[in-house]
């Protein structure tokens, strides 16, 4: 039961991650994470008390193009499924001065996200497919390792392009 439990844990570290940040005023913080196309991105963002600035969140896809959107004067979550693979840029941004507070005041976020797998919340799809707790379980396992054989998949066309290149620049 501790090997499976070892085994389940290993498999999410890399994709649930959690970080607290301080950011002033005018300022810009981003998050970068690859993220393969057709995965299930959720999020959620907190400020720290003293609530004292009132940054926004955007999310931008590999394109640079804005897919959200949010003001974060309070706790609140996002959720998007990406249409292509490459670089998702979560950035907190405070472009209005606050006239009230001093020019070095900070305000510490708390933002975590999850994609893939890890975002997919399996006792609500229990609850809708009417699955057991054995069921549920067989269904995450079916999941991870239809994730596992699309990330090499992803691997061997990654290679295969990079072999490409080596070759060409060697014929050189």
């Amino acid at each position: 039961m501790q090997l499976k439990n070892l085994f389940f844990i290993i498999c999410f570290l890399g994709i649930v991650t959690a970080i607290q940040f301080d950011i002033g005023q005018r300022e810009e913080k981003c998050i970068y994470e690859e993220i393969e196309h057709d995965s299930l991105v959720t999020g959620d963002f907190e400020l720290m008390e003293p609530i004292l600035l009132h940054p926004q969140i955007i999310v931008y896809n590999p394109q640079k193009q804005i897919i959200a959107k949010k003001e974060t004067n309070q706790p609140g979550k996002l959720a998007f499924h990406t249409d292509q693979t490459g670089d998702y840029h979560f950035c907190f941004t405070t472009k209005r001065p606050q006239p009230n507070l001093l020019p070095d005041t900070t305000q510490r976020i708390s933002f975590n996200y999850k994609y893939g797998i890890a975002a997919r919340d399996y006792e609500d799809i229990a609850k809708k497919e009417h699955l057991g707790p054995l069921e549920r379980e067989i269904r995450k396992m079916q999941d991870q390792v239809l994730e596992i054989h699309t990330d090499i998949l992803y691997a061997k066309g990654r290679e295969e392009a990079m072999r490409n290149t080596n070759g060409k620049t060697f014929d050189r």
